[in-house]
């Protein structure tokens, strides 16, 4: 026996020994030599990643010992995510190592900014350091940290500080997925083999420090990647095999955007305005740029050739971060880019766009800038800011040629030249000068762009030109036009007040000018699973993320995150029938078990919510004489309350203003609050079945509201009940309810509930009753001998409609009365035959179109052929059938 047999480790953790322990003990003689026994330390796995609100951290959780961290353990993660206990305070490792493998996570779930987590060592073996908790939380790590084979760290959900040691052989990248850029610190030595990549912000604390050496014209170890660097601390360059040829450069940082701090030092360098020179006087280290180069012929160290300081100045006496021309370059910069440093003229302009860089990097920071750009968005160009000495970035600081107090940018945007607006002209005739019109930003040629400045600017929604326009008179001044109407009045009498008027660009003094589409959400913005865009319980950010097709100008937008429904590619028809517009989208709503609080809808942006410009949002408090509210939805469960549309409020008993809603019996019923305060209620006959498309309408007059149904396979909406109301709306004595409309869920008593499950598409709601031929899914067709066939064939009126089936035989009644069946005779039904031959043959009529599909395990169908009827029975034989047994399955194409 060998006795070095008995020296290997115990075990390893790729690349790096486990701790052992070597026992020498006595021996008969007869041996020749000393056994060594080891007694290694043990291996112990997460067997399970944690759960919500569970640590293995410092419990036996889901250890494959059974127990908590001990000493004398090395414990191994290898499935995501071994979690930290979620509270502030200070945790220690009690193992004598932790190791993250490739897809093992440590996953953060503190809080607070004063707790450390200390490991030592903590092994990045291919896993992941990940913040999951708040932003308002830091995650700190203290102890070793060794990097063994390419690993992360991700800032996901707030700053981490590690003031850990870090010794990494292999690469180490930052991040913050997710793209929030919250910063990862390093408070120690970090000694690096490899590049540091970056690709969120890094901070060197000034308690941290780097090295980075040097061979030839190559950096061994460099910070790289996208995000920006802040470099505090102290680095130390090891230039024992760098080159010393004069001209010879190299970049210890390219990333984003690099700052050096204040506390910034390089360990035997000595710094003049920013640049650091060796004790050799050979290297020079420039903090601007994070470059680090041979000195030529720089006799005073100070990063400028003799030579060149002597042709432009005549002596040593220039500083490099001096800016002689007052070009915002330094000397240094203009060494560099070979521009002259006496000559304002000349100016480095790496980027060729016309800006001085110098101008850019002080402003911006950067060189992202463009010639034509406006930053500050003041009408003026960044070229033009830069030769008036304005601040780009400054909204109120422009160039101003001509001393008139006008902005130039605004008045070029308008006129030929600055000259040509004259302050105290009035040339679009809406009784504002340019020069009030400049300070609103508003339109001087065009009457209905100008300011609202009724009511002390408050405004009452109108363009104070657009008044001027269909209500001045010669002679009357502003105060007296704008005193005549205010935005809810509605001086013609048809029923759209001003505010409505002017959003559909229609004439106010004139009755038969309106547009009746009050509003129209197609959920066309994103493709399928992407999420209606919101921020946090209100924040009220994206306001106008869902987007009203009508005049009018009514967005929609969603409450919070946990609220919002996705975007889906599951829709009622490729096109529209009623408008002929293409759709390839709808919205999905999910509802939890109980329907409440958190239902997924989204809701009509508040009035002063919504940009400037980008609506009205008028339909909140509109009050309808008449009305027609369409929605097509598919809901995907049984047996729920569930609300497609809704207008929100508690006027009276519960009651919402409106609504349509389905009950727990799949029955639809639509809602309404009337002009005389009382509840109103049709309830519907057809059975709405899970996974169908159906479109409904309710449309109300002074004296009806009727609700429509079009059922699957109908070409046309049939009524399912009407009801006498006194008056379309309910208003109070104080006004309107200026309440939202909102898609996917009701309210009762005023408390959010009923969320729907599934699809919806094509909401629209118009101020006039529309007539069943003008309804979006309206198809027309052969509805009417439908209708008499009905009549004629069904003696319970009540099972009348497309879909319902009084026979019960399987066959709704529209697939009876196109295949010529009976639809009260159970035998006589939609259903098809194979015989010995394999011929498949149904019942049919000429023209009508059958969809063909195969399966051979009855979970997987594959549509194999579609065929056109010429006769009373529709026939197909497989040309190609599988081997063993097959299903078929033939469907009537609607």
């Amino acid at each position: 026996m060998n006795p070095s047999d008995f020296l290997r480790p115990h075990g390893s953790v790729r690349g790096r020994s486990v701790r052992s322990t070597i026992m020498a003990c006595a021996l008969p003689a007869t041996l020749s030599a000393v056994i060594l026994a080891q007694a290694g330390a043990e291996e112990v796995t997460l067997t399970a990643a944690d759960a919500i609100g569970s640590t293995s951290f410092n419990t036996a959780g889901n250890w494959s010992s059974a127990a908590a961290p001990s000493a004398g353990n090395d414990y191994l993660v290898s499935v995501q995510f071994l979690r930290t206990p979620a509270d502030a305070n200070s945790y220690t490792f009690a193992g004598d190592s932790l190791t993250l493998y490739t897809g093992g996570g440590f996953l953060y779930k503190g809080t607070g900014s004063t707790g450390v987590i200390t490991v030592d060592p903590l092994i990045l073996d291919g896993g992941k350091l990940d913040h999951a908790s708040s932003y308002t939380d830091v995650f700190t790590v203290d102890g070793t940290v060794e990097v063994p084979f390419a690993s992360s760290v991700d800032a996901r959900q707030g700053q981490i500080v590690i003031l850990s040691e870090i010794t990494a052989t292999a690469q180490l990248t930052l991040d913050s997925t997710g793209g929030n850029g919250y910063a990862v610190t390093f408070g120690g030595p970090t000694h690096l083999s490899t590049d540091l990549v970056v690709n969120t912000a890094f901070i060197l604390a000034d308690t941290g420090s780097m090295e980075f050496v040097l061979n030839g014209t190559n950096v061994d170890n460099m910070i790289t990647g996208t995000g920006s660097v802040t470099l505090n601390g102290t680095i130390s360059l090891d230039l024992t095999n760098a080159s010393s040829a004069e001209g010879d450069t190299w970049s210890i940082v390219d990333a984003g955007a690099l700052t050096i701090g204040d506390t910034f030092a390089i360990d035997g360098f000595t710094e003049v305005d920013g640049f650091w020179t060796s004790a050799s006087g050979v290297y020079q280290f420039n903090e601007r740029t994070g470059v680090l180069s041979v000195l030529t012929g720089d006799s005073d160290f100070d990063g400028l050739p003799d030579a060149w300081e002597m042709e432009y100045f005549g002596n040593l006496d220039a500083n490099p971060g001096d800016d002689a021309d007052g070009d915002y370059s330094s000397n240094y910069d203009e060494y560099l880019a070979g521009t002259d440093p006496d000559d304002v003229a000349s100016f480095p302009d790496v980027d060729e766009d016309d800006l001085m860089d110098g101008w850019e990097i002080a402003n911006f920071g950067n060189l992202d800038q463009t010639k034509e750009g406006d930053a500050d968005a003041d009408f003026n160009s960044n070229y033009a800011e830069m030769l008036a000495g304005t601040d780009p970035n400054d909204y109120f600081s422009y160039p101003d040629v001509d001393g008139d107090f006008i902005n130039d940018g605004w008045e070029l945007l308008y006129f030929a030249t600055v000259e040509d607006c004259d302050p105290d002209e009035d040339p679009d005739g809406d009784l504002y000068t340019n020069s009030y019109e400049a300070t609103y930003e508003t339109d001087p040629t065009n009457q209905f762009s100008s300011p609202d400045g009724e009511d002390f600017d408050v405004g009452d929604g109108l363009p104070d030109g657009w008044e001027v326009f269909w209500f001045g008179e010669e002679g009357e001044d502003l105060e007296t036009i704008t005193a005549k109407y205010t935005g809810q009045d509605d001086p013609d009498g048809d029923g759209f007040n001003n505010l409505l008027e002017y959003a559909a660009g229609t004439n106010p003094l004139d009755a038969t000018s309106f547009d009746t589409m009050l509003a129209y959400w197609r959920f066309e913005e994103l493709g399928p699973d992407e999420e209606v865009p919101a921020g946090g319980n209100g924040e009220y950010l994206y306001p106008t993320s869902v987007k009203d097709e009508s005049a009018y100008g009514n967005p929609m937008m969603a409450w919070a995150t946990y609220v919002r429904p996705n975007y889906s590619n599951v829709i009622p028809a490729a096109t529209v029938p009623g408008t002929g517009e293409s759709n390839a989208g709808s919205l999905y709503f999910a509802r939890n078990a109980s329907g409440q609080y958190f239902v997924e809808s989204v809701f009509t942006t508040p009035v002063g919510q919504i940009p400037d410009g980008e609506g009205s949002g008028v339909l909140r408090s509109y009050a309808f004489n008449a009305m027609t509210v369409e929605a097509t939805f598919r809901p995907t469960v049984s047996g729920q309350w569930m609300v497609p549309v809704a207008k929100f409020g508690n006027p009276v008993g519960g009651q919402p203003p409106f609504s349509i809603k389905i009950d727990t019996s799949n029955k639809l019923r639509a809602g309404l609050v009337d002009g005389s305060m009382t509840a109103r209620e049709i309830i519907g006959g057809t059975t709405i079945e899970a996974n169908s498309w159906y479109s409904a309408a309710v449309t109300v007059d002074a004296t009806t509201m009727t609700l429509w149904l079009k059922t699957p396979g109908s070409t046309t909406y049939q009524v399912e009940g009407t009801v006498a109301i006194s008056g379309a709306w309910y208003v109070p004595a104080e006004g309107p309810l200026e309440n939202a409309w909102n898609v996917g869920g009701g309210q009762w008593n005023g408390t959010s509930t009923d969320g729907f499950q599934g699809q919806i598409d094509e909401v629209r709601i118009s101020a006039v009753v529309l007539p069943q031929e003008e309804f979006l899914f309206f198809e027309g067709g052969d509805s009417s001998e439908f209708d008499t066939w009905a009549a004629a064939n069904i003696t319970d009126e009540t099972q009348r409609g497309a879909s319902d089936d009084p026979d019960g035989d399987g066959t709704s009644n529209m697939a009876e009365f196109l295949l010529g069946l009976d639809p009260m005779d159970p035998s006589s039904m939609f259903v098809a035959m194979a015989s010995g031959e394999g011929a498949i043959t149904w019942p049919a009529a000429s023209g009508l179109e059958f969809s063909i599909s195969r399966s051979t395990d009855l979970a997987t169908w594959t549509e194999v052929a579609t065929v056109t009827a010429d006769a009373t029975t529709g026939t197909w034989t497989d040309p190609a059938p599988p081997e063993g047994k097959a299903f078929y399955k033939v469907e009537l194409a609607e």
